[in-house]
């Protein structure tokens, strides 16, 4: 399951995983605990996340971005969903 959801997000087809043998893991990156580091990492360039952002997609692309990493298309590592864009 791709995404963010907020705890109010309630529906979720079980039965139909279930009935499909699907197994769905969950959980939270625990951000808070790296995002202080990682903002000091980029700040001195002793990393640039550049090197992972390999597309810029204006936000009304989204769905072609997820089509392009579900098909694995070459070259696909991040994007950046850019609303201006």
């Amino acid at each position: 399951i791709i995404g963010v959801y907020p705890p109010s997000m309630m529906r979720f087809p079980i039965g139909l995983a279930m009935n499909k043998n699907i197994t769905v893991n969950s959980g939270n990156c625990n951000h808070r605990k790296y995002v202080q580091k990682l903002i000091e990492l980029v700040a001195t360039n002793a990393v640039q996340p550049t090197r992972v952002l390999t597309h810029v997609e204006p936000l009304t692309g989204v769905l072609d971005a997820y089509k392009a990493f579900d098909q694995r298309q070459a070259g696909w590592i991040k994007v950046e969903l850019a609303p201006a864009a």
